[in-house]
């Protein structure tokens, strides 16, 4: 059975999430972190040679916004009053950054202030998204009657999870129809705050992983902190095991301590003797496949290719298990073969499809190395190390 052990260290949150009992996730929660929260901010400046503007959202914190992020016809001006959404937590020396797509998620679907409708590229079924979309497209035919934001065009993005054969399509129009509702309220309550107002506050993300972890099938959450478990149960109905031996921590039980300490680690080794080395900079992040005691004399396409299999494996729980983001070069053992570099890439896009945050695999470089981006959205593990 897989799991999700939650703990309070000194006041620190900490989730580990473990597969087959194998840990793929540590999440470390900050006090603090306003991530997905909703402000009225004001432009404070614009940089054009960037494409990219300033947003206040209290006195002296200063969003980024991007120009792809900011969804309006209208030109942006110094000064301007704007309702925006934390995309990404400040992380090292940047600040937060900010959208104007504001969105509100759910099981099934992400509904957000933009006309684009969208679908899992994880739903391969050209049926099943084709219905997806109508389900969406039938909920707002019924809403555009009552709702208050007329210049705001609502669409949606359908999660995988509204892709399983045991969810009902009420069941995901109804989640669709509250977020619908729940979205415009917000929005149009925004038109009447002034700046630097605070329109939402996203539920503390340690009750929303537990929430979700909760609704997997065969995982089981569990946590032995008392207000922890109170505090999921005033908004969930979801089960989860509040841990009360007096005798063996939560923490000693899981071994929480060594699994830290290894995942912070610069080495991670692999069961053929070959081991990753792990080096993340301030540009980008480093990997290096080392043969190790794998090869003992064997120096075959065929079995490099296996070693290079297992490390694109064990890389892709890695970059999880770290949180590691933006730009990531790898240097696998080398090979001749463009068949067998194919072959790894297609290992490498295979594994990284099942982590939760996108990650892209983009192709082998003229020297050898295989970029892949992951999107920044946490802090990776090793900035937290002072709190964990």
């Amino acid at each position: 059975m897989n799991r999700f052990v939650v703990i309070n260290k000194e006041n620190i949150k900490l989730g580990y999430y473990f597969e087959d009992d194998k840990l793929w996730d540590i999440r470390c929660y900050e006090e603090g972190s306003i991530l997905n929260n909703i402000y009225v901010g004001r432009v404070s400046n614009i940089l054009s040679n960037i494409k990219a503007a300033f947003v206040d959202i209290k006195p002296n914190l200063s969003c980024y916004l991007s120009m792809e992020d900011y969804k309006s016809e209208k030109k942006l001006k110094i000064g301007d009053i704007i309702t925006v959404q934390i995309s990404k937590d400040s992380i090292k020396t940047k600040q937060p950054s900010v959208t104007t797509d504001i969105c509100l998620t759910g099981k099934y679907a992400i509904i957000h202030a933009d006309k684009t409708i969208g679908v899992s590229a994880k739903i391969k079924d050209d049926k099943k998204r084709d219905g997806l979309k109508n389900i969406f497209e039938n909920v707002l035919k019924d809403f555009d009657t009552s709702k208050r934001c007329q210049d705001i065009s609502y669409g949606a993005i359908i999660r995988t999870k509204a892709a399983d054969e045991n969810v009902s399509d009420k069941l995901i129009a109804d989640e669709m129809k509250e977020l619908l509702y729940k979205l415009d309220n917000l929005l149009d309550k925004a038109r009447y705050m002034t700046a630097y107002s605070k329109v939402y506050e996203s539920e503390a993300a340690y009750i929303k992983d537990m929430a979700y972890f909760s609704e997997k099938e065969d995982c089981e959450v569990i946590t032995d902190d008392i207000v922890i478990y109170n505090e999921f149960l005033e908004n969930h109905k979801s089960q989860v095991r509040l841990y009360t031996d007096s005798m063996i921590s939560l923490a000693d039980l899981y071994n929480l301590k060594s699994l830290t300490e290894k995942a912070l680690s610069k080495r991670a080794y692999l069961k053929s003797g070959a081991y990753l080395v792990i080096e993340p900079t301030e540009a980008m992040t480093v990997i290096d496949v080392n043969t190790g005691k794998a090869i003992h004399g064997k120096n075959s396409e065929e079995y490099i290719l296996k070693i290079n299999c297992e490390a694109a494996k064990e890389i892709a729980r890695q970059i999880r298990l770290r949180n590691l983001s933006g730009i990531i070069m790898i240097d696998f053992i080398s090979m001749k073969s463009e068949n067998s570099n194919n072959e790894l890439l297609s290992c490498l896009r295979d594994y990284t499809a099942t982590d939760d945050v996108p990650v892209k695999v983009v192709d082998i470089t003229k020297l050898g190395l295989v970029e892949l981006t992951r999107k920044k959205i946490r802090k990776p593990l090793y900035e937290l190390t002072g709190l964990i």
